[in-house]
């Protein structure tokens, strides 16, 4: 996976349902958000599911990095919008790898910045 699919890929979680989650999530991935905690696998599809998504997010300050062939790693600052009342702001990161001839994310974490909505993401 090329950087340009990688920031695609994390914009559309951003943006899509659940069902996006499935496919793209490995099993063992963990995500971390305050107030919501750690979530773990199936947790995350299950918190996801029916939740109202965003209508638009900016991810800029972008950083990638690639330890090996096999993972990449995301780092930003997230401005998400869900209604004109209804704002975000946290940094992410996100770690994908590859398994087999798929890639996975493995990791997902937001840190708030300021006073912004609870993530739902």
């Amino acid at each position: 996976m090329d950087e340009r699919e990688a920031w695609e890929r994390e914009r559309r979680l951003w943006l899509e349902g659940a069902g996006l989650y499935q496919q793209l999530l490995d099993s063992e991935c963990l995500m971390a958000f305050a107030p919501v905690g750690i979530l773990a696998g199936v947790e995350i599809i299950r918190a996801l599911d029916g939740m109202p998504r965003w209508l638009d997010v900016e991810m800029t300050e972008q950083r990638s990095a690639r330890p090996n062939d096999s993972v990449l790693v995301l780092a930003y600052r997230a401005d998400a919008r869900r209604d004109p009342d209804v704002s975000y702001a946290a940094y992410c990161t996100s770690t994908y790898a590859r398994t087999g001839e798929d890639w996975r994310l493995l990791q997902h974490q937001q840190t708030p910045i300021g006073h912004s909505a609870p993530p739902s993401q």
